[in-house]
């Protein structure tokens, strides 16, 4: 194939039902998500261009051709470089193909145009939760205790912040959350530039958060779920983390 229009009719008609939705991922799983979908039908080997034509033309994503180049181009492992019509092309291979299988159904992208629905689905991800939750999130205000209440199977939770909205009134919520739901709250601070991840994690992975839990469903965010090898050393680095923080 090497014209733009039979690279688009290929992809127009593939079975994608067992991937995750390309609008849901970042930029680099996307051109994973284009050369994996590329191996389906017959295209095992693809330049930036043809992957940015097929992610705007076929499924209306704007990823720019010097983007993709500057993703893959940096991949080790994960795609290999190849040539195609004297051009630099990738392939993806089998460290690659798990990754983007891995997060198939791990991602929750929420749109605030269908925040309602999005934010449905988040509840019933928190509610999935288990177990001694250790929770990182540079700021937090009275909405992110509604957000943790969700988690009903919790056993207790450590929350780690940089900022407080509104401390006397949190301190005050914190007590009401913590008789009403029957677990322990416990919230330390360490100064501002520490901390920058979201995360949640619990008794069998964790949740990585595209932005605060006060903000989920106020912008454009997502939800990631991830597993157990990542969820160690991140647990690790918590821990430390938590020991030198100051008690709220």
């Amino acid at each position: 194939m090497s014209t733009n229009g039979s690279v688009t009719a290929l992809f127009a008609n593939a079975h994608v039902e067992e991937l995750p939705d390309p609008h849901e991922l970042d930029d680099r799983l996307r051109t994973f998500w284009v050369l994996r979908v590329g191996q389906g039908v017959g295209m095992d080997v693809m330049t930036p261009t043809e992957i940015a034509t097929v992610l705007r033309d076929v499924f209306g994503i704007d990823l720019p051709r010097q983007r993709a180049e500057a993703i893959l181009s940096h991949e080790t492992g994960t795609v290999a470089k190849r040539k195609k019509d004297r051009k630099r092309a990738y392939q993806l291979m089998g460290a690659g193909n798990k990754e983007l299988a891995g997060i198939a159904t791990a991602v929750t992208f929420i749109e605030p145009t269908t925040a309602y629905t999005k934010l449905r689905e988040v509840h019933s991800l928190l509610g999935s939760v288990a177990g001694a939750l250790r929770v990182c999130d540079p700021y937090v205000a009275l909405r992110t205790l509604d957000m943790l209440a969700e988690c009903q199977k919790a056993t207790s939770i450590q929350l780690l912040t940089v900022n407080v909205d509104k401390v006397a009134g949190f301190k005050q919520a914190m007590k009401a959350f913590a008789t009403e739901h029957g677990i322990a709250l416990d919230v330390r601070t360490l100064p501002k530039g520490v901390l920058h991840d979201r995360f949640l994690i619990h008794d069998d992975g964790m949740l990585m958060f595209g932005t605060s839990l006060n903000g989920l469903g106020l912008k454009q965010s997502f939800v990631v779920a991830l597993g157990e090898d990542i969820r160690a050393s991140v647990a690790a680095t918590f821990d430390t983390d938590w020991q030198r923080a100051t008690p709220l």
